[in-house]
């Protein structure tokens, strides 16, 4: 994702370098972190707890290798993100970002209303369909084409209607495209208290 044609894994870290400027959270949460998606931003100042997960052994083990020496509030977890019997602490906020054309998407929404605080946010980043492309850049990786089969597309309208059932609200949303042509959806939730009403209100 990080070749310069492709452009994902810039985009990616650009994001979640904006919404931890924009909402300033005492802690996060790294949705499939990969490789780190953009943690190499951050400062350890920024952040009071960094949590990441990943299914992928090798890709927790590169975050660690790549950050726990700088962050030290650093938290990872393995784990399979739509699982109900997972539980971590809370965090402020939640990026998610190309996670749900992977997991069914209802199950891995409610699970991460278990880990956001009332009143947190929820970033998710889906890719959009292309008339012209497929799913899959182009890469000298031919491993890479093995997700073909795999990957789901999930329209924004469709992610926004299980983010509200699973007790989500939208605040915000941005249509974003790399030179490659290849487009993708931001949308911003705030997560509803227990009662199903917004931090602010409560």
């Amino acid at each position: 994702m990080s070749l310069p044609h492709v452009g994902q894994a810039q985009m990616l870290a650009d994001k979640l370098e904006q919404l931890v400027k924009q909402f300033s959270p005492p802690s996060i949460g790294l949705i499939g972190c990969a490789g780190g998606n953009g943690l190499d931003r951050l400062t350890p100042d920024q952040l009071e707890r960094v949590v990441a997960l990943d299914i992928n052994p090798s890709y927790i083990g590169t975050v660690g290798l790549r950050h726990a020496h700088r962050l030290s509030k650093l938290e990872l977890y393995r784990v399979d993100v739509q699982s109900a019997s997972f539980q971590i602490e809370p965090v402020d906020l939640i990026f998610a970002a190309l996670l749900f054309e992977y997991v069914d998407v209802a199950a891995t929404l409610a699970a991460l209303k278990r880990h956001c605080r009332p009143g947190g946010t929820l970033a998710t980043v889906v890719q959009l369909p292309h008339r012209d492309r497929g799913a899959i850049s182009p890469s000298p990786y031919e491993s890479l084409n093995l997700l073909a089969p795999v990957i789901k597309l999930i329209a924004p309208a469709d992610l926004c209607a299980l983010a509200t059932a699973a007790g989500f609200l939208v605040v915000d949303s941005e249509m974003i495209e790399l030179a490659s042509g290849k487009q993708f959806s931001l949308q911003v939730f705030q997560a509803l208290t227990d009662d199903g009403m917004a931090a602010e209100q409560a």
